[in-house]
């Protein structure tokens, strides 16, 4: 898939703006805080339909203006269409149309357009909390499969029924039944949940491991996920097994007012030469085992989508060597389209530039210009 055109209304600094993508790289190029990742982030919003910068739906509408509209016309090459998506925002919420049609549940929307980002922020894959890394696979699990955000949004809302209820009772005063049967439900939709996470990081771990190869950077590398529960075994046991550990747990629960095991409560670790990456890993290896998770995402993506999703870098390449930028332009120039962001054209390598479409951002405007233009 490739977005032909991009419209921003009334969006973060942008009163008006339209952008034509060319089909492979597009380098955006501005000075910092000029609203380069202001582009990345609409792109971004329209295939999940929220920001990864704010929860505040006020924080995208320009200053003083009613509401905030980013549209997009996306090429689906498997179907030789191209849609319409188109993204509202206003002080009431937000509006979602795919082909001027609304959707009631944005889950229901989700996955009709497919984004990877790399950014520098995403260090947090590594070293954030397992609430921030659960939060980006659950929504890259969601791209792709987007029965898995309504099974995650009813597992989320028997989690708060359960907790607010055990901070009601105490050890003498409950309703078994009523526990016992919120323990099924649990049990039901984490199964699903716990089966798509692990058929996820099956198919990263396959893809990660041949990306590996090509650019030689760990002797081994792979992402693991750590629960309370067994999820190498059969499903029905999986099911079965939660919901016996959920009843077992009942006490300390009650005593902790809270579900103390689960998918709400599980982690992501990368593991780079047979060790945790966030300890024995230095920054530099940090940054490529993060992007070599984004590339085998793309690769995933692909498989299970039959086609390329987006991918947006931005401002990433000023931190990487050489030899690395050529060899990662290089594996993705012929696979999908590219949306970069830089301050310095000279970030990119020569061959880069002669293969894209240059963008300047400067006092709120976007131009298409000479590849040789500077800022």
């Amino acid at each position: 898939m490739k977005i032909e055109s991009l419209e921003l209304t009334n969006y973060r600094n942008y009163e008006t703006a339209k952008i034509n993508f060319g089909s492979k790289i597009n380098v955006f190029i501005g000075k910092n805080a000029s609203g380069k990742t202001n582009i990345l982030e609409s792109i971004y919003i329209l295939a999940l339909a929220r920001s990864y910068r704010t929860n505040e739906n006020q924080n995208l509408i320009n200053q003083d203006k009613d509401n905030s509209i980013i549209k997009a016309h996306i090429k689906h090459s498997k179907r030789y269409k191209i849609d319409e998506h188109k993204i509202i925002f206003s002080k009431k919420g937000k509006v979602v149309t795919f082909n001027k049609k609304p959707f009631k549940k944005i889950s229901d929307y989700i996955s009709k357009f497919n984004v990877i980002i790399f950014q520098p922020e995403d260090f947090y894959l590594i070293k954030g909390s397992p609430k921030e890394k659960r939060k980006y696979f659950n929504l890259e699990i969601g791209q792709i499969n987007n029965r898995y955000l309504f099974d995650l949004g009813e597992y989320n809302n028997l989690i708060k029924t359960k907790n607010e209820y055990l901070k009601t009772i105490d050890f003498n005063n409950y309703d078994k039944n009523y526990i016992e049967t919120i323990n099924y439900q649990l049990a039901k939709r984490a199964k699903n949940i716990y089966l798509e996470r692990k058929k996820f990081l099956n198919k990263i771990n396959e893809k990660i491991t041949k990306i590996n190869e090509k650019l030689k950077t760990f002797q081994n590398i792979k992402i693991i996920m750590t629960s309370a529960i067994e999820i190498e075994t059969e499903e029905e046991k999986i099911e079965e097994n939660l919901y016996l550990k959920y009843n077992n747990a009942l006490f300390k629960e009650i005593q902790m007012n809270q579900t103390l095991f689960g998918p709400h409560r599980d982690d992501f670790i990368f593991i780079a030469n047979d060790n945790d990456a966030n300890e024995f890993c230095s920054q530099g290896q940090q940054r490529m085992a993060i992007l070599m998770l984004k590339l085998s995402e793309i690769e995933v993506f692909k498989d299970v989508t039959e086609e390329y999703p987006v991918l947006l870098l931005d401002d990433v390449f000023s931190e990487l060597d050489e030899e690395k930028k050529k060899k990662i332009i290089n594996y993705l120039y012929k696979r999908m389209q590219i949306i970069i962001t830089t301050t310095d054209l000279n970030n990119l390598d020569v061959d880069v530039l002669s293969k894209a479409d240059i963008f300047v951002v400067k006092n709120k405007k976007i131009k298409k210009q000479d590849r040789k233009t500077e800022v």
